[in-house]
């Protein structure tokens, strides 16, 4: 539909922009064929009266001085002088036998019985001169037209574009909203179940008491989960977000994160597996952050992969700094959407995805902080064996 609209709108303007200066142009040259037309036959009627008067007085002359080329030329001269300026007489090779013209004649007729021609001048081609003059500022004119489509035609895209942004941006809020009140409605339908069960005493053995104080505990760290994106994000947004960045053991942060997140999926049956190389050198960052990197890191991968596949954290050094990678076997990504995934409000598209719950700014706020700690967040993934996501800090 947009590029319907958008062909429509270059078309409008190219078109009649095209047909006016081909009109203009063609009118003026049609004006310079008539001009040119009509001054050619003022230069044949110019020659034929030369001609006229040459052939008359030569006819009448004795034919003893006929015989004399001077008397013959003199004659020819004398009729040309007609038309100062405009005509003259050219011998047999070609050359003027009176004053010399500077300028090529516009009209050379072969003179009858003579070996002699008689040659038209256009000494002041006024006429045609202002013709191309106008012709040039038609030109210059058509061209500002062509410039002024081009401009027109460039802010018609550009608010395109930027409508199209708009459009786009306003279609993922309304599913972010969407999204985030079904996130939101699950964990508080769960916490207020159970703890009526708990309140009322209708739960009275202490292991499933238990369990349900666990799978509260866990849909509360959702919901702070959640509410901490939130607010970052629209920190971010605002320009308001700041971070303290101090030397940190970061194998103690990410070991912390996920003891966290086990709470998080606690009515799950999956294991996450934490792997830290020894060695591991103290980075410079703010540890909140960071927390919050690898939670919404573990997060997605809980999303996307089923209950009971595991997730791998490996913490590990290479050349390029500290590397966190964050590993499941998931439905993975496609390979066209790897770099979109990072976008604000973005989802991947699919049935696999649909009904997966998610706000779209996990993912964002990842990017955000790795950029900020000069760092960078690199993913590879193939769909239906999962994804790895890696978090490199540089030290």
């Amino acid at each position: 539909m947009r590029i319907g609209f958008a062909v429509l709108y270059a078309v409008a303007i190219i078109v009649p922009t095209a047909l006016l200066a081909y009109f203009g142009l063609l009118a003026v040259r049609s004006e310079k064929s008539i001009v040119e037309a009509n001054m050619m036959q003022k230069y044949e009627a110019i020659a034929g009266l030369v001609e006229g008067e040459v052939d008359k007085t030569l006819s009448s002359a004795q034919k003893e001085l006929l015989e004399n080329p001077k008397y013959v030329e003199h004659m020819m001269l004398e009729q040309a002088s007609l038309f100062k300026d405009d005509v003259t007489i050219l011998n047999a090779q070609g050359r003027s036998i009176g004053e010399e013209m500077p300028a090529k004649p516009v009209l050379v007729r072969q003179i009858k019985g003579y070996p002699y021609k008689i040659a038209v001048y256009e000494r002041y081609p006024v006429v045609l001169n202002k013709i191309d003059e106008r012709r040039r500022y038609l030109s210059l004119y058509i061209a500002i037209i062509y410039f002024s489509a081009f401009l027109i035609l460039s802010g018609g895209f550009i608010s395109l574009w930027s409508l199209s942004k708009q459009w786009n941006l306003a279609r993922m809020k309304n599913e972010f909203v969407s999204h985030l009140a079904h996130d939101l409605r699950r964990p508080l339908t769960s916490i207020r179940m159970f703890s009526e069960m708990l309140k009322t005493g209708r739960v009275a053995d202490d292991g499933k008491r238990s369990e349900y104080y666990r799978i509260i505990s866990g849909e509360s760290e959702k919901l702070t989960h959640l509410a901490n994106n939130i607010l970052d994000f629209s920190r971010i947004e605002m320009g308001r977000k700041s971070y303290e960045f101090r030397k940190e053991d970061i194998g103690r942060i990410v070991s912390d994160t996920v003891e966290r997140f086990k709470l998080y999926i606690a009515d799950e049956q999956r294991s996450v597996a934490l792997n830290i190389r020894e060695g591991i050198p103290p980075v410079r960052m703010d540890d909140t952050a960071i927390s919050q990197v690898i939670m919404n890191l573990l997060t997605n991968a809980a999303k996307y992969s089923a209950p009971t596949t595991p997730i791998t954290v490996n913490v590990t050094r290479d050349e390029k700094g500290v590397s966190v990678e964050v590993i499941d076997q998931g439905i993975g990504i496609p390979k066209e959407e790897t770099r979109k995934i990072f976008g604000k409000f973005y989802r991947a598209r699919g049935d696999k995805t649909a009904e997966i719950e998610g706000s779209g700014l996990g993912l964002a706020l990842v990017k955000y902080i790795a950029e900020a700690h000069r760092g960078q967040i690199k993913v590879e993934s193939e769909e239906g064996k999962g994804s790895r996501f890696m978090l490199v800090l540089p030290v």
